[in-house]
Formats: C-alpha cells, sequence, structure tokens
C-alpha cells in the first residue's frame, strides 16, 4: 500500500513527515528513524496536522509537541520500522 505523506520538515526540528493508512499512523523523524502507531485514530493524526499544543521551549504550536501530548502521553505505543 502507498501512504500519502505529509511531509513537514519544513517546520518541525524533529518530524520529517507522517501518514495514516486509515488505522495506523506513520512518522519518520529527521534522524531517519521511522514509526507505525496501530490503532491510532485518524482524527488523532489531524490534531497533529493542526498543531494544537504549544512547545514549551518555543511557545508557539508544535507538531512534536501534540505528537508527544496526543500519542505518546495518551498511551499509544510505537513500532520502529526505519
Amino acid at each position: 500500500m502507498e501512504l500519502e505523506w505529509q511531509e513537514i520538515g519544513y517546520d518541525s526540528k524533529d518530524i520529517e513527515r507522517i501518514a495514516h493508512d486509515g488505522v495506523n499512523m506513520y512518522v519518520e523523524f529527521l534522524t531517519g528513524r521511522g514509526y507505525k502507531y496501530p490503532n491510532l485514530p485518524y482524527e488523532i493524526f489531524q490534531r497533529i496536522l493542526n498543531k494544537e499544543v504549544i512547545s514549551k521551549s518555543e511557545g508557539k504550536p508544535s507538531y512534536g509537541a501534540t505528537l508527544h501530548k496526543l500519542v505518546i502521553k495518551g498511551g499509544y505505543k510505537g513500532e520502529q520500522y526505519k
């Protein structure tokens, strides 16, 4: 299956691109690592793209801060694939 990636590296210090296949979310970081988050609701993916959380270090909306709060702190476990 071909994923439709959202390229966000131009606006993130950590995340290069992100995709959702309707069931799972995929995140590739600037470090080259890639993670699959199984059974992650599409709504959370959309909220990350909307940068709903303010970064504590930069004081502005952030993809990474939103990912951390909604996914990592939300209890979703990523499986490294890359």
